[in-house]
């Protein structure tokens, strides 16, 4: 399988992911700011400025990161701009994947493209946030149900799961920041709105009632969404999936070694560490330490799989003259 193909299935798989998790946290600050009549834009909107580098907009509004987390063609995390690449990608991916998913992630770009904010607005912003995840777990659900589970489909998967887990670490840092409540005001009822916030962020506030109980408790809800083996969108489960593909497409290097060395280790690790520990003190440390981790797992990946590790060929200076020179000389 040529590098460059799996690359883009990798990526194509990162883009999809990213702009569903980015349209999840709008959609829970948008909900929470109808919720709350005494919403605060600095608490409110500045977490997400500050988390996805958006540095053009005037005041922390809603409609400015709509402005450039969706419809900015040049913002990393916007959702047109990963749309629009994906699509791109997959015009040379045709004979990888299914034609279901060339249609579907081709009809939904052309009809996010002429789409402006006025637009949003005028569909609804929860309608058009729930269009958007729609199209991004039917992309996947398609992979999953039209692709042969070979090495396209383990790629794909890969760059998936990594995202997943890079934009959990994301998510948690917005939330951790809008958690940091004085003594006083810890276990009231805006607390546990802010948990039971960020647990809708990752699609776990039923599951997280199945598995535990109604009642909000922020260890419980740190255990599911940090080293929960079952829950599709934890850490621990987004680590086990990449181990997954990883062993279903390395070759045996020694950087592929060494990469599925330290996915193993990371994921151990994580599941040792209970959420009530990281409670008082510890959760920021925990989160750049697992934001880190993500990021040096993609620098792995791209090493052991996109990066050709012979050396470059060397460039001699030659005579012009040097060959009739020797041709004299005979």
């Amino acid at each position: 399988m040529l590098s460059r193909i799996a690359e883009a299935l990798y990526r194509t798989g990162r883009d999809v992911e990213r702009v569903q998790n980015v349209v999840r946290i709008l959609e829970v600050q948008h909900k929470m700011h109808l919720a709350r009549q005494s919403w605060n834009p600095s608490s409110g909107w500045m977490p997400l400025f500050e988390a996805f580098a958006v540095e053009d907009a005037d005041e922390p509004t809603e409609e400015a990161l709509y402005t450039v987390l969706v419809l900015d063609p040049d913002h990393p995390f916007s959702a047109r701009g990963r749309i629009a690449a994906a699509r791109e990608r997959a015009r040379s991916l045709r004979e990888s994947i299914s034609e279901e998913m060339w249609e579907h992630l081709n009809r939904f770009h052309l009809e996010l493209a002429p789409l402006g904010f006025a637009d949003i607005r005028r569909i609804g912003r929860s309608e058009f946030n729930r269009r958007i995840e729609l199209f991004c777990d039917a992309f996947h659900g398609l992979a999953d149900d039209t692709m042969i589970h070979g090495a396209e489909w383990h790629f794909l998967r890969l760059g998936k799961f990594l995202e997943r887990a890079t934009m959990l670490c994301k998510i948690l840092d917005v939330k951790r920041k809008t958690l940091e409540l004085s003594p006083e005001q810890e276990g009231r009822p805006i607390d546990f709105h802010q948990w039971q916030g960020m647990l809708r962020s990752v699609s776990g506030y039923e599951p997280y009632r199945r598995v535990f109980d109604a009642r909000i408790v922020p260890a419980r809800v740190l255990d599911l969404v940090l080293t929960h083996p079952d829950f599709p969108r934890s850490y621990c489960h987004c680590l086990a999936r990449i181990e997954e593909s990883l062993e279903a497409v390395a070759s045996g290097s020694w950087a592929q070694r060494d990469l599925l060395a330290e996915v193993r280790k990371t994921r151990s690790e994580v599941a040792a560490e209970p959420g009530a520990a990281l409670l008082h003190g510890g959760l920021e440390a925990h989160v750049r330490t697992l934001s880190r981790r993500c990021a040096a797992m993609a620098t792995g990946i791209e090493n052991a799989f996109f990066r050709t590790r012979r050396p470059a060929p060397q460039v001699t200076a030659r005579d012009p003259g040097a060959a009739l020179h020797g041709q004299a000389q005979q």
